[in-house]
């Protein structure tokens, strides 16, 4: 046993170190995205977005100011009676799940005012806690969203939750990553305060997050009972198999190709719960894709990306940007391709309206 536990410690200590390597080597450079507000007529097609130019490891986990949040929104409004995966959601909930990572309230709260949302509340950890979890919650006369905000380069005690991955019993069955559950134990009490309040006007309960915050959001879906349904970017896994088995929430898991957190913690010890959308690497999405064909897809993608950088290192472009499992995590990710889907099919929709 007492073997056990070193190798066990060993091997978190390698994962750790080789992160920090990992992260030396991606620190360098600035993002800018350049978004333009567009000013749409109804039945006017909705157009795609670029993917910016992610330059350091920094900015994939941090918002930035100048994005246009929710954008469109009043075409594509929150379809808060969906009873199956939505677009117009998925794109709605990636984009609240990259605001929640902003610090400026009174940012947050005027996206989220100019995108519908009636009001909205707040969430953080004790100052002197062990862990660092953050919250928001928005919420209009149908819906209310609570996204937890994922893992902060600067905040060591994110790492430490993230690196907790000792199991903990639940009263309920199963076990689940200590860091996470230590996490969400922090702010639970006044979103549950929050939620019984607001729900008792019979709107929909929705949980969110990308990344830490996708698991610290599965966990309190699963202490609330009664969530209308679950999205998650960037999941990384968060509890034993008896847990994942008697796990019962709607659940849809978004994964982006070779994502480097979703493959985490390891198998043996932990199991991923919901429904997979996998994200290829043609930027197309699959259903419960077999785990053969994501993995060969997983493939593709990696060589196109080593395809390409050979491609500018040959014409002399020799700028350091984090590679491609860490640049498939970022959130801005989820929120390009999620919105680029959805156009997809809004526009298809609309073309077949006007025949």
């Amino acid at each position: 046993m007492l073997s056990c536990r070193m190798d066990w410690t060993f091997f978190r200590c390698s994962v750790l170190f080789l992160c920090l390597i990992w992260l030396s080597e991606s620190l360098v450079g600035t993002n800018v995205i350049h978004a333009q507000r567009l000013a749409l007529q109804p039945n006017e097609e909705l157009p795609r977005k670029r993917m910016p130019r992610i330059q350091t490891f920094k900015t994939l986990f941090q918002p930035d100011y100048s994005h246009p949040y929710l954008q469109h929104a009043s075409r594509v409004p929150f379809q808060h009676q969906a009873k199956d995966f939505d677009f117009a959601n998925a794109w709605w909930l990636a984009e609240i799940s990259m605001l929640a990572y902003a610090d400026g309230k009174g940012f947050v709260e005027r996206q989220l005012r100019s995108a519908g949302m009636q009001g909205v509340k707040f969430f953080s950890s004790p100052e002197n806690s062990s862990h660092h979890t953050q919250a928001i919650l928005a919420f209009n006369s149908h819906s209310v969203i609570v996204a937890f905000r994922g893992t902060e380069p600067n905040q060591w005690r994110d790492f430490k939750a993230d690196l907790e991955t000792q199991q903990v019993a639940l009263g309920s069955g199963g076990k689940v990553h200590a860091g996470f559950q230590g996490g969400v134990d922090l702010v639970w009490s006044q979103i549950q305060m929050e939620l019984e309040r607001l729900s008792s006007d019979e709107r929909s309960v929705w949980f969110t997050g990308h990344s830490l915050g996708a698991a610290l959001a599965v966990l309190a879906a699963h202490r609330y009972q009664k969530p209308a349904m679950v999205y998650t970017f960037g999941a990384p896994r968060i509890g034993n198999e008896k847990f994942s088995q008697q796990y019962r929430h709607k659940t849809y898991r978004i994964v982006n190709n070779s994502d480097l957190v979703t493959d985490l913690p390891p198998p043996l010890w932990y199991r991923h719960v919901g429904e997979l959308i996998y994200l290829d690497s043609r930027h197309k999405v699959h259903r419960n894709i077999s785990m053969s064909s994501m993995l060969q897809d997983k493939a593709r993608g990696q060589g196109q990306a080593v395809t390409q950088r050979i491609k500018e290192w040959s014409n002399l472009n020799l700028d350091d940007r984090p590679v491609k499992p860490l640049l498939d995590h970022a959130p801005i990710a989820y929120v390009v391709h999620c919105w680029n889907l959805l156009t997809e099919v809004h526009n298809k929709n609309d073309s077949t309206s006007r025949r």
